[in-house]
């Protein structure tokens, strides 16, 4: 019987979810083509709007589908002043992706609206493909090493990709998101990186550094996002959606650019590229330590609390 209320809230929540998105296609899509279609100037800008407009709202209203089907009670710890006129590059761990959703719940509408690195694929999802290219997301092709070996032309692609939708955005305020560590952390996926952390995957610094540059001259910061379910190790978007999940727990952080981060050349420049690696592997050994902790724990206003006991104290 229980199984049985879980699948269907499982179906019910996809179905919102679908209807949802299907029924915000009507005016989505003419404005999205209206936009493609224009010069830039303020047509294009108003287009734009609109789009953004419309996105807020489905998200919004995803976010209400998805935790009023599964139940799931979202408790967030905000380190950082509301700026919604900010523009920020967002580095996040990875889990399930409810991640995705349940993000842009807990930086709205404190910070912009989120932006997401996303991979080439899903450019052609019904409504959703057609959202994120009117919204500027960069769509990552993420080639493999043989790839590049046989074709190095294609090192620089997914960095003129960042390059050229970061451009956009010195107008715009913007949360633009990078999950670094590429996919979603599970146990084999450890196993298989070799991982030195308890929980996540080891970080991938380039995607962060090619955003950090592209926005250096307007960006006002590095928005440090750890997502944890608690008694959920690995969970799936379907868990939230029948109710498998009853907490999930997340800390928003507030990091300066480091002054000899904001400016390099990722790729080229070995000693920058280490610099910067080697900043971002501090930041991932501390959300290691935290996200453990969020997963464990019992009461998470209290982990929150000793999280930050710990911080200023070390």
């Amino acid at each position: 019987m229980i199984r049985l209320a879980a699948l269907l809230r499982g179906i019910a929540g996809i179905t919102g979810l679908i209807l949802l998105t299907f029924a915000l296609g009507f005016p989505l899509i003419p404005i999205s083509l209206a936009k493609l279609a224009a010069p830039n100037g303020a047509f294009r800008d108003g287009a734009t709007r609109w789009v953004l407009a419309i996105s807020k709202f489905w998200a919004r209203n995803c976010n209400r589908i998805i935790l009023g089907v599964g139940g799931a009670r979202v408790v967030t710890q905000m380190d950082m002043p509301a700026s919604p006129e900010g523009r920020f590059v967002m580095i996040s761990n990875h889990q399930c992706w409810a991640d995705v959703m349940l993000l842009i719940r807990a930086i709205d509408p404190q910070l912009p609206f989120p932006r997401y690195f996303i991979k080439e694929q899903l450019r052609w999802l019904p409504v959703v493909g057609m959202a994120c290219w009117a919204l500027d997301f960069p769509f990552m092709k993420r080639h493999t090493r043989a790839q590049i070996e046989k074709n190095p032309s294609l090192r620089d692609e997914d960095m003129n990709t960042v390059r050229r939708a970061c451009e956009v955005f010195h107008n715009w305020p913007v949360s633009i998101v990078n999950f670094s560590e590429g996919t979603r952390a599970t146990a084999t996926k450890r196993a298989a990186a070799n991982s030195p952390y308890k929980v996540l995957l080891p970080p991938k610094a380039g995607g962060t550094a090619f955003a950090v540059n592209a926005m250096r001259e307007v960006l006002d910061g590095i928005v440090d996002v750890s997502i944890a379910y608690v008694d959920a190790p690995e969970p799936t978007f379907w868990d939230v959606l029948c109710g498998r999940i009853r907490t999930v727990a997340i800390r928003v952080q507030y990091r300066p650019v480091p002054d000899n981060l904001r400016s390099g050349d990722y790729v080229a420049d070995a000693e920058y590229r280490a610099r910067f690696k080697d900043w971002l592997t501090d930041i991932w050994d501390e959300k290691d330590i935290a996200v453990a902790a969020l997963q464990d724990a019992k009461n998470p206003a209290k982990a929150f609390a000793d999280l930050k006991h710990t911080a200023q104290t070390t």
